[in-house]
């Protein structure tokens, strides 16, 4: 018997929503929605320092605004409960060999082929600032993407290690997802191409933690004239959500759906029909869409 759907949308308060966010939002809202699934909310607020204050509520008040119903109460990844959960993760992955700690700086990486890291089989705990890493196995890890098909990488050769732990104490992002996605019993992940490349080591860390492997979908990103990504760092517009519909339909069209000749009267009106006509095929083998 199949598990039931759930899928989620996990953003990262660095700036409040926008096009290319509510995209991705909108994409995995309707594949959850026509597998008659759950959809869940969850802020990855990781990092202080780079948190835009009032962001998390802004998601979530946007959101709302514009008819998404969450199907729980959105969890955050700063709450103990779940950095206490990520340390049990990190433990259990330290106590198998699967880490080890480093102190080195950016400069000392550079160019440092990983398998030469001198850090990697060092068994001592460094007297100065060190991280936590994920000691990559020459392994190959490949999964179909529902919208990229298939995607072959050799884990050590073409990803490396990555960070689990920064050196100042915070958690990484590959670790956390992982955990919650377990923990959130996610089924189906929907987002964006540019996490692609993180996939590998989300498969490799379900593995070692014995979590279940999620499916993945990668939708193409939305791009301005210049092919660069829609971000904060790009300055893409603050969704506005006084003309929610007009947003929605702009957003819906984008994704190469069957397009609305004229804007719903209701937001209902309009969530009935893109979830009913929603075909997640529509995007496949596109990496991004010109705005």
């Amino acid at each position: 018997m199949e598990k039931p759907y759930i899928g989620r949308f996990a953003p990262t308060p660095t700036g409040k929503l926008h096009r290319g966010s509510l995209v991705a939002a909108l994409a995995s809202y309707c594949e959850a929605k026509k597998n008659n699934g759950q959809w869940l909310l969850r802020i990855e607020d990781l990092d202080p320092p780079r948190e835009v204050k009032g962001a998390s509520q802004s998601f979530i008040d946007t959101l709302t605004k514009l008819g998404f119903q969450l199907n729980q109460k959105a969890i955050y990844q700063s709450n103990k409960t779940r950095q206490h959960a990520y340390q049990k993760a990190l433990n259990q992955l330290i106590q198998e060999g699967h880490t080890y700690y480093c102190s080195c700086s950016r400069s000392e990486l550079k160019n440092t082929n990983i398998k030469d890291h001198k850090c990697r089989n060092k068994k001592s705990t460094p007297q100065k600032p060190y991280s936590i890493n994920l000691k990559a196995s020459d392994c190959i890890i490949k999964f179909k993407d529902r919208i990229q098909g298939n995607y072959i990488k050799n884990l050590l050769n073409d990803c490396g290690d990555c960070v689990l732990q920064r050196k100042d104490g915070l958690f990484s992002y590959q670790l956390a997802v992982v955990v919650d996605d377990s923990f959130q019993k996610v089924t189906d992940i929907v987002r964006g191409i540019d996490l692609i490349d993180s996939t590998p080591w989300q498969i490799y860390l379900n593995s070692l933690l014995n979590y279940p492997q999620p499916s993945y979908a990668h939708i193409p990103i939305l791009v301005n004239k210049t092919g660069q990504k829609l971000s904060k760092q790009t300055f893409a517009k603050e969704i506005d959500t006084e003309k929610p519909l007009e947003i929605l339909v702009n957003a819906y069209n984008l994704l190469l759906q069957n397009s609305f000749i004229t804007t719903p009267k209701t937001l209902h009106e309009f969530w009935n029909k893109a979830i009913s006509q929603w075909n997640i095929n529509k995007l496949d083998n596109i990496q991004s869409i010109q705005v």
